[in-house]
């Protein structure tokens, strides 16, 4: 791992510099995502309420395009990690991923070197180890109790605008905090609704410690589908089965339905049924 540690640091500065992005890149990691180019060209970004909540994201490759799929059924914070886990695969496992087609983020308790990796460089680029030492010492030294407590983790969180966990997971890696004091900070996370209300009197919104339920698909794609669909290449029950497979329908992004024909209908019923027994993608 120390091997990739070097490459990850050097690659993340690349893109610091590239994209301009700064140390604080969470609020801006779906745009950085369609903005990287990767064989000279933009990953498609898909942000959807999957299914199957045991399945953070995946990286897929089709059509000479590689797209990302983001669970928005997971908290936000937890969502801008997993973008940030696939753009290390955009970036380090380009032929990997033409290779497999999909390359799924499942949770599991053990994971390979290269998935170590991809949360390495997720970690690294979300909250960079020398800013948030620094800002650490910080708030240690005006916090009343001079010792790590809940409100100085969420404070972190929402600079770096994480999951509160991965704020006290990453302080563990770089051993500001031992494992004992991670545990302890993490049980607000079970205690109901304590995150959210001391994140509230504290002064910032849960936005972060909540699913989004977001429903975004590329506006490139949403622009074809929509000149095919003027230029009558594409039907009504074309957007059926496009905008099924999401488990969306055409009247969500603004078209007016038309008598389906029995198809159609029969289709839409087997997407429905399908979406309700099967998963997006195994553990």
């Amino acid at each position: 791992m120390d091997a990739y540690k070097n490459i990850i640091y050097n690659n993340i500065e690349k893109l610091r510099l590239q994209y301009n992005l700064g140390n604080y890149c969470g609020r801006s990691i779906f745009d950085i995502i369609e903005k990287i180019e990767i064989d000279g060209k933009t990953p498609f970004l898909f942000r959807l309420p999957f299914n199957n909540n045991d399945l953070s994201g995946f990286v897929g490759y089709k059509n000479e395009r590689f797209s990302v799929f983001t669970n928005s059924s997971k908290t936000l914070g937890y969502e801008i990690f997993t973008a940030a886990h696939e753009m290390y695969h955009l970036i380090e496992n380009a032929s990997i991923i033409k290779q497999n087609t999909v390359v799924e983020e499942a949770e599991t308790i053990k994971k390979e070197a290269n998935e170590i990796a991809a949360d390495f460089f997720a970690a690294e680029l979300l909250m960079p180890e020398a800013d948030i030492m620094k800002e650490y010492e910080r708030l240690i030294k005006i916090s009343p109790l001079k010792k790590p407590d809940e409100a100085l983790i969420i404070n972190l969180q929402q600079e770096y605008f994480v999951e509160y966990k991965a704020i006290t997971k990453r302080l563990a890696e770089l051993c500001i905090i031992n494992d004992k004091t991670e545990e302890a900070l993490n049980r607000i996370i079970v205690k109901r609704n304590e995150l959210f209300k001391l994140t509230q009197k504290l002064g910032y919104s849960n936005q972060l410690n909540i699913p989004t339920q977001k429903v975004y698909l590329p506006k490139e794609l949403l622009k074809a589908i929509e000149t095919n669909y003027k230029n009558k290449n594409t039907t009504y029950d074309d957007l059926v089965a496009l905008f099924g497979y999401c488990d969306l329908s055409p009247e969500d992004f603004g078209y007016e339905e038309d008598e389906l024909t029995d198809s159609a209908k029969a289709l839409m019923e087997k997407i429905k049924s399908q979406l309700g027994s099967e998963s997006v993608g195994e553990k």
